[in-house]
């Protein structure tokens, strides 16, 4: 008798994260995700059971990845405002067009109906949001951020991931101009890095 394949995690996460890319989260199935992950969909609804438990595995793949990625970032010597920038450049460098940052985006927003969900998309935020605070930190300890103070470090964090939110959103409907130009606009004038 045969033994089942067994597919990798990466490559069941790299087949979520293209179907999604292509097809968004209300055509998302999970034929077209084993299609992108060239396995078949007996395989995935065996491991998986459904659409949501896949999209729950996606989202917990994405939170770790987050926490490797600040996590190694932190371990690097240089500059914090530099280092916390690069990151965010490097996680907009994987989207091509504006139609798949959308596609992907719709699984963020339509996480708000769905508790477990939901519960997985704000996992995210406060570890981005903690990471952020802390490359802040970091950067009014080493003299990077003059005009900022510890006490206003929490709210700063908001608003810059805020602009950062917004541009991207703003970037779907016009990309006249890159992503990269849209974050370094949102440094700049939240933190005042040029004067």
């Amino acid at each position: 008798m045969a033994r089942p394949r067994e597919y990798s995690d990466e490559r069941i996460f790299q087949g979520i994260h293209t179907a999604l890319g292509k097809y968004g989260y209300a055509k998302l199935t999970l034929d077209t995700i084993a299609k992108e992950a060239n396995i078949s969909p007996a395989s995935l609804s065996k491991r998986f059971g459904s659409k949501k438990n896949v999209l729950l595995f996606y989202m917990d793949t994405v939170i770790n990845i987050t926490s490797q990625s600040f996590a190694v970032t932190r371990s690097k010597p240089g500059s914090s405002l530099n280092a916390i920038k690069t990151l965010f450049i490097q996680s907009l460098g994987k989207v091509d067009d504006a139609k798949t940052l959308a596609n992907i985006t719709s699984l963020f927003i339509e996480s708000v109906s769905d508790t477990d969900l939901l519960e997985r998309s704000k996992q995210r935020l406060q570890l981005i949001d903690e990471e952020v605070q802390y490359f802040l930190q970091a950067a009014i300890k080493n003299g990077e951020l003059i005009n900022l103070t510890n006490h206003e470090v929490g709210t700063t964090a908001r608003v810059l991931q805020a602009a950062i939110a917004g541009s991207l959103m703003i970037w779907l409907n016009d990309s006249s101009r890159t992503l990269e130009e849209w974050l370094d606009d949102c440094f700049d004038k939240i933190l005042k890095t040029k004067e």
